[in-house]
């Protein structure tokens, strides 16, 4: 339950509707035990036979004004309460995304998209339970059971002390059955993010399952997983089902002690009749408070076990974080790139994906890089993006470390076309201007005619308004590419990375390209990664990485004459135009 106290900053800020609530719900209550008052009064008046008619229409009358009242106070109570929660579940859910937004890539290289989705939804719904429902309903339980307690000892102490020995047992029934809740809905909720996790990939990859026939395995495993869950739900049900008949069978033996006792008080004439009915009306009254407070208990165990697991995602610290501000100072104002013996591993145990990696890139000039595939062309090029962390004294960006460099401030003045192309599911135009939502139409326009793909958009019925399915779906992957590349562009970047973007074109579109972005990038830095050599012999020098490590660096013409993997690779790719040549 600690972990509920994470969401008090949220709950502070909405306190005056809070505090507004709960005093709804403590005149509600008042009004509600003075209603049993006067139905007592009446019986003892009826008994005593001093009631006329008109005394009878007084009593119904103040029953009904002040039923009314407390009617009018209930509604109140839930407006604020509810509506403070639904607030502060805005609130704390934007603040969640936000926290995803911050995370760095290695994060999601741990973590399943599906088991993210479901805290983000199924966990947030449980939390806000807590906080409108939970926190009404405890409210209300404790007024109504303070105040009946007050307005029962006043008419019989007694006669109170006997009706709540069988209730004494509930705290403690409540308490054991409350923590088998709590464990069992946290197995549930995880399994939950397993199914989500399998929907989610099974979604994203139907054409791989299709395509090697994976219909029928793919659902008998999500048929095994469903029996799984129906199973810890039906083990969690359990406990619940078990919760409430031992709340009412102890509850129905304070109202047989009732009506024992409390005859025996009335034949006595310690209490009077009118007594003894208001007394049974306010026993019932924190009958349902009390079934409620093992409900609640079960919805406060829930919220918690969901806070868990949103808390372990919150308490996540970036490992890409700036400098504090006296140290974050860096800024990037010509794009000059310095590595210096730059050595990554993924993660502890796992091999380097680079080592000692040295190259200098001066301001406005370009990198050309190639290698073998899985040599760490990707890697390096996220790493100028700061998407990893990177060791301090490696990376220099116009003199400063990558480190002193706000992340934000780098990532806006780098542009990153990303091996694996990613479109949202929104129209194109919308994809070019991503990241610069103040690009006009004719700047987006200008981007995709120097990504040579403005003709091809203008061709489809929509133009620049098409819609994108899922990913992109509806473009080809050269497509897909010049459009990324037209999403880099456009944000007019000090440096430019390409990692393998041209991988999807034709050989005469990748010329094109690159004869358009070379005039683009004059005045700016420029990282070329790419498997042909086409697309990096124009570069002012060019890096050949193997395993890692740079075995071969220089000029076009200097890596030809040294006869080593990247002469060999130009020579290849010579072979192959020349065969494609021919077949046309």
């Amino acid at each position: 339950m600690k972990s509920l106290w994470k969401l008090a900053p949220y709950m502070a800020r909405y306190r005056w509707a809070l505090v507004g609530g709960l005093v709804a719900v403590l005149i509600s209550n008042y009004f509600q035990v003075i209603v049993a008052r006067e139905v007592g009064r009446a019986t003892d008046a009826m008994q005593a036979g001093q009631v006329a008619r008109s005394d009878f229409g007084w009593y119904a009358g103040a029953i009904m004004l002040f039923t009314l009242v407390m009617g009018l106070f209930r509604f109140l109570m839930r407006y604020w309460i509810i509506g403070a929660s639904r607030h502060i579940e805005f609130e704390f859910r934007n603040d969640f995304f936000a926290k995803l937004q911050s995370l760095t890539p290695s994060f999601y290289d741990r973590h399943r998209t599906g088991d993210l989705m479901a805290r983000a939804t199924n966990d947030f719904d449980a939390v806000r339970m807590v906080l409108g429902p939970a926190v009404l309903q405890m409210a209300n339980s404790l007024a109504i059971l303070l105040l009946a307690l007050w307005r029962m000892w006043t008419i019989d102490a007694r006669l109170m002390l006997a009706t709540l020995v069988p209730v004494a047992a509930v705290p403690v029934l409540v308490n054991v059955l409350g923590n088998m809740i709590h464990s069992r809905f946290r197995r549930v909720q995880d399994h939950f993010s397993t199914i989500t996790s399998m929907v989610q990939e099974n979604l994203a990859g139907v054409r791989v399952v299709r395509a090697f026939v994976q219909e029928d395995a793919q659902q008998a495993r999500f048929a095994d997983l469903n029996r799984e869950y129906i199973r810890l739900n039906l083990r969690l049900a359990l406990t619940q089902a078990a919760l409430f008949p031992a709340l009412r069978l102890l509850l129905g033996v304070a109202v047989v002690v009732l009506l024992w006792q409390g005859s025996l008080e009335v034949v006595r004439q310690k209490i009077t009749l009118g007594q003894l009915v208001e007394f049974s009306l306010i026993q019932l009254m924190i009958y349902w408070p009390l079934i409620a407070l093992g409900w609640t208990v079960s919805l406060c165990q829930r919220g918690a076990a969901s806070m868990e697991r949103i808390t372990e995602i919150l308490d996540t610290v970036p490992e890409v974080l700036a400098e504090p501000a006296s140290r974050a100072t860096g800024r990037v104002t010509r794009g000059a790139i310095e590595i210096r013996n730059l050595s990554f591993r993924y993660a502890p145990g796992l091999p380097l994906a680079l080592e000692n990696i040295t190259v200098t890139v001066p301001a406005g000039s370009s990198l050309g890089v190639v290698g073998p595939t899985g040599s760490g062309k990707s890697t390096l090029a996220m790493l100028l993006a700061h998407l990893y962390r990177v060791e301090r004294g490696c990376i220099f960006i116009d003199g400063h470390d990558i480190n002193d460099i706000p992340p934000g401030h780098l990532r806006a003045c780098v542009s990153l076309v990303l091996q694996e192309t990613f479109l949202f599911s929104d129209t194109i135009g919308r994809n070019i201007g991503f990241g610069a939502e103040a690009a006009s139409e004719q700047a987006i326009r200008e981007a995709a005619k120097r990504a040579h793909i403005s003709a091809e958009i203008e061709a489809l019925p929509s133009g620049y308004d098409t819609m994108l399915g899922e990913r992109g779906i509806n473009l080809s992957g050269g497509q897909k590419q010049r459009v990324a590349i037209a999403r880099a562009i456009i944000r007019n970047p000090r440096i430019l990375i390409l990692d393998d973007a041209l991988s999807a074109v034709d050989t005469e579109t990748e010329a094109a390209i690159i004869d358009s972005l070379r005039e683009m990038v004059m005045s700016r830095t420029a990282v070329v990664i790419a498997h042909r050599i086409s697309a990096v012999m124009h570069c002012d020098q060019i890096i050949v990485i193997e395993n890692g490590r740079i075995t071969e660096r220089g000029t076009h013409d200097d890596l030809l004459a040294a006869g080593g993997l990247y002469a060999s690779l130009y020579e290849k790719q010579l072979l192959a135009e020349a065969v494609e040549a021919e077949a046309d």
